[in-house]
């Protein structure tokens, strides 16, 4: 069995490549891929990732040129800057260590282990998965839970939205009394407004296309909603401003953050832009009294987190070798006829109960 990783990661100092693949459906980038001949393939696709895993078998073998154009095709550009590639044991190890929480921008987040079952559930659903993919998920997933269990690399662990809200009391001081808004109605956002709740924020609004979910959202916080064509007055009115929407350009303009300054009578205006492709247009961090934050800007919080979970990570590592040593070694078994059997504990699940 062949095993091809394409991935762009938070690491990259390129986000351009990252961006366009955002903005693409899964769904339809895995039928561009079933067009081209491809028969196994998943891709995790988060605000700090784009990773595709191809399975394939040697007779099938799926070049690297192959996977790249049909991504570039999708995304219309080139891809070719902050590309990094791995192969077999190499991208088996990457994605355990990605669903393990080592791999992200805030080492142990809880978040990426649903979002790589959602990766692999889209797979599924969309008949791109067959015994290759769906033992290399399935084992992830183990590996994930099974780090988090036996590591402490998540305790006191942070989300990206909780480094955003500490990287705002580094501003304010604390939060308390002041007027948050949380832009998007997703898992993100919704992760935002708990910890902006939990700090104290004076007045919750969230905004959202569908303002049924942005009611929804705001309910469950004694928040308060608002509608899309609200979000200009809206802006006027809040002392930080936390963006995660899917769209595909930005939704804040610096039209709109200098029509709210205007309004604001010389308050500072914190955004903190967690999208990607990136909620809030780059030029608004050149306006005075505005502060701009983006992914790339957690760095420092992340490796204060890193240097101290240091002994955790070692612990998640020696785990994640060993298993994706195990994986690759099972996969190299189907191509003699002789597959290896796996451990009780690591045997995979049927599709749909990881």
């Amino acid at each position: 069995m062949k095993l091809r990783l394409l991935a762009w990661g938070h690491r990259a100092a390129d986000t351009a490549s990252r961006e366009a693949l955002a903005a693409v459906p899964v769904e339809e980038i895995l039928s561009r891929l079933r067009a081209r001949g491809v028969e196994e393939a998943a891709a995790v696709s988060t605000c700090n990732r784009f990773e595709l895993y191809v399975a394939s078998s040697p007779e099938r073998e799926c070049p690297r040129e192959l996977l790249l154009a049909a991504l570039s095709e999708a995304a219309g550009a080139d891809l070719a800057c902050g590309l990094e590639t791995r192969e077999d044991a190499a991208a088996a190890a990457h994605l355990f260590s990605v669903a393990s929480g080592t791999d992200s921008l805030v080492v142990g987040e809880t978040e990426i282990l649903g979002q790589v079952k959602s990766a692999y559930e889209t797979a599924r659903r969309a008949g791109m998965t067959g015994k290759r993919l769906n033992v290399l998920f399935q084992r992830a997933l183990y590996v994930g839970k099974r780090v988090r269990s036996e590591t402490g690399i998540a305790n006191g662990a942070s989300s990206v939205p909780s480094v955003a809200v500490q990287m705002a009391e580094s501003i304010f001081g604390r939060l308390e009394g002041k007027a948050a808004l949380i832009v998007g109605a997703g898992a993100m956002a919704e992760l935002a407004v708990k910890h902006l709740a939990a700090r104290g924020a004076k007045r919750l609004t969230v905004v959202n296309r569908t303002w049924e979910r942005a009611y929804a959202l705001a309910a469950r916080f004694h928040g308060e909603a608002a509608r899309w064509e609200d979000l200009p007055a809206a802006l006027a009115e809040a002392d930080v401003v936390v963006s995660s929407t899917g769209a595909p350009s930005a939704v804040i303009t610096r039209a709109m953050i200098e029509d709210a300054l205007r309004r604001r009578a010389g308050r500072m205006l914190f955004l903190i832009d967690i999208a990607m492709p990136r909620d809030v247009e780059e030029s608004a961090h050149a306006l005075d009294g505005v502060y701009l934050y983006r992914l790339e800007d957690l760095q420092s919080i992340v490796a204060r987190n890193m240097s101290q979970r240091a002994e955790q990570i070692a612990a998640a590592r020696a785990i994640i070798d060993a298993k994706a040593a195990e994986f690759d070694a099972w996969a190299r078994s189907l191509a003699s006829g002789r597959e290896l059997s796996l451990k009780h504990s690591d045997r995979p699940r049927r599709p749909g109960r990881a």
